[in-house]
């Protein structure tokens, strides 16, 4: 028996599929005869019938760290597992009805969209429905031979009633399964399989090995101790645990806290204290599934960090390691602010890769782990955040109310482009786009096709590396009751990482969050949105087509888009910027800088020095609409 039992819960450290629909219950004859001798090689048909219940207990490795697992099966559609690697414990289950999940810091989540329909996938594998009568409301199709140098192999493709297919390669000589393949979202997963021992009559696999392609760091080793057949399990075991000991702390007024927040280069900036030492500049940004300390910072901070994982950004991946903190903490005026204590983080080099695209150090990242406790309200137009304890909290604003689930514990609303592209996109307040479209989506779509008028290449970047877009403009844009024409948006170029998911259409940044002051109540599932004053604005792209990066000896531009008035002017990439407007070009910041290219008149000549091979040139840059 092979489980794939962790990895969706391990992935969901740094987070750092397109489900199939309802299957009909049906098998090839060509499937039957695999499954008839898999049978018949495992224990016969009896001892297969005879399990109703499942304990297994087994050590773990992965990331650099070792623990254990425990997880408890009930068919027909009951399960729950409970992981502790290193720092973490991470529970998750299915009691039939209701999926949940804890993240690593100990919150528990109710799942609900394709994270929901994972775990009702998960329960069925785990309880071998595929060998019930009628499949278990499934589906087995032969779908290809294969040969290593252990043999010849089978493939049979199993999919469930909801969720993603699976493939199993069954020996040609043993019967038995000796691989499996699946997909999580954009990513695969492989598994091998080994060891097997008669336990209530059945053959179990005792040892397999998961390995998601292209991360071999996060390789995870499962060693079963024990396998206990038919024990009575509690039914407690699948329900969601109690929930946890509070862990937060309101420094003014209980429920409810004020900080203040600089938004800069269109990202939300915070001052968080760390285990009580001086404030420090970090981001907030729900698209990161827990909170990462730049690993420079973590060491001056004298953190402790333990295990090592290949996490997953923007559009690529990194490696990081992990510690906990004694506290968190955001400070408002007048003592008021909020604090968590206890919270397990992550810990990655971002800001070598950061620190030149904002200007400025980035020390962390507070993500959803922090975020998805509270209520929280983001007003863009006077720079505040409101946390509020999410069991008092009422609603008592203008805004409109978005229904939205969870991808992970990332918000996820619906939303349609020029009235017929509609999918489910990704609230990511960690963004300063207006939306970026995954690379799957606009395949399904074609949107590429579509006549979206000028595409501009440009960079972008996230935790792990840069990548290359395209930035067009398609005609309305669609979010609840609200609407606006000409958004511009880009085609995800990331070929890795979170830009490239299968599952989702999109991600929607602060070019759309900014038009509100946005109120994310996680517990119901609800994004409040009341119009600011950017409501009305028309996005804007740079009318220069040069970005330009800050380091330490000085200002560089990054990307000069070819044929833009930059580069009519005479600018190339790698150019140093010794000048603007006649003031040092150190002087300037993404702010003014966006306010003199993006926001400045056409026509307008904007006077630039630069080193160009070692000579200064003059530059008059005549400012264009690009889109």
């Amino acid at each position: 028996m092979f489980r794939s039992v962790r990895y969706r819960a391990l992935l969901t450290l740094l987070a750092l599929a397109s489900t199939c629909g309802p299957a009909v219950a049906s098998i090839t004859p060509e499937a039957q005869r695999v499954v008839d001798r898999y049978v018949a090689a495992a224990g016969g048909r009896a001892a297969f019938d005879s399990i109703r219940t499942l304990r297994v207990d087994a050590h773990i490795s992965a990331l650099g760290l070792t623990g254990t697992t425990t997880t408890w099966a009930e068919r027909p559609n009951r399960r729950a597992s409970f992981t502790r690697l290193g720092p973490f414990e991470i529970p998750e289950g299915f009691d039939g009805t209701t999926g949940w999940r804890g993240d690593p810091s100990g919150q528990v989540l109710t799942l609900d969209g394709k994270d929901l329909e994972n775990a009702k996938s998960s329960a069925w594998f785990e309880n071998v429905m595929w060998l019930t009568p009628n499949q278990g409301g499934g589906s087995l199709r032969v779908l290809s031979t294969d040969h290593d140098a252990n043999g010849k192999y089978t493939v049979v493709e199993i999919a469930p009633p909801v969720g993603r297919a699976r493939s199993y390669w069954f020996n040609d000589k043993t019967g038995l399964v000796d691989r499996e393949s699946m997909k999580q979202d954009q990513q695969t997963i492989n598994g091998t399989i080994s060891d097997y021992r008669r336990i209530g009559g059945r053959l179990v696999a005792f040892h397999s090995v998961e390995h998601i392609e292209g991360m071999p760091a996060n390789d995870l080793t499962v060693d079963v101790d024990s396998v206990v057949v038919n024990p009575v399990v509690d039914p407690t075991k699948f329900a969601p645990p109690a929930k946890e000991s509070n862990r937060i702390t309101w420094l003014k007024t209980p429920g409810v806290a004020h900080a203040t927040f600089h938004y800069s280069a269109r990202h939300v900036w915070v001052r968080a204290s760390i285990n009580g030492q001086p404030p420090a500049d970090f981001l907030f940004d729900t698209g990161a599934s827990i909170t990462i300390l730049d690993s420079t910072y973590a060491a001056e901070l004298g953190l402790k960090t333990e295990g090592e994982l290949q996490s997953q950004g923007a559009g690529s991946t990194g490696s990081a390691r992990f510690s906990q903190l004694s506290t968190l903490r955001l400070e408002g005026d007048n003592g008021d602010g909020i604090e968590f204590s206890g919270q397990r983080i992550g810990v990655l080099s971002i800001n070598p890769f950061l620190e030149p695209f904002f200007w400025r150090r980035c020390s962390g990242v507070i993500g959803a782990d922090f975020i998805a406790r509270l209520v929280t309200e983001i007003d863009y137009d006077h720079s505040t955040l409101v946390f509020s304890d999410p069991a008092t909290f009422k609603y008592d604003g203008a805004g409109k109310p978005v229904p939205f689930r969870l991808a992970g514990n990332m918000p996820a609303v619906a939303m349609t482009l020029d009235g017929k592209f509609s999918g489910d996109f990704r609230v990511d307040v960690g963004s300063s786009s207006t939306v970026d479209l995954h690379g799957p989506f606009v395949a399904r779509n074609h949107i590429d096709r579509e006549s979206t008028g000028a595409r501009i290449a440009v960079v972008g970047g996230g935790f792990g590396g840069s990548f290359t877009n395209t930035l067009t403009r398609m005609k309305t844009l669609q979010l609840g009751p609200f609407n606006w024409n000409a958004p511009t948006l880009t085609f995800s170029g990331a070929a890795n990482g979170a830009l490239a998911s299968e599952d989702y259409a999109g991600n929607i940044g602060n070019q759309i969050l900014e038009r509100f002051k946005c109120t994310f109540d996680y517990e119901h599932r609800t994004l409040y949105l009341e119009p600011s004053a950017k409501f009305g604005r028309r996005d804007n792209f740079s009318r220069s087509g040069v970005q330009m990066a800050r380091y330490d000896d000085g200002v560089k531009a990054m990307q000069v888009i070819p044929n833009s008035p930059a580069y009519r002017a005479g600018m190339r990439e790698g150019d140093d910027v010794v000048t603007i407007e006649g003031r040092a070009a150190t002087e300037w910041n993404p702010d003014t800088l966006q306010e003199l290219f993006e926001d400045s008149p056409v026509g307008r000549v904007v006077e630039v020095a630069v080193m160009h091979e070692g000579k200064k040139k003059a530059l008059k840059i005549k400012l264009a609409d690009l889109l």
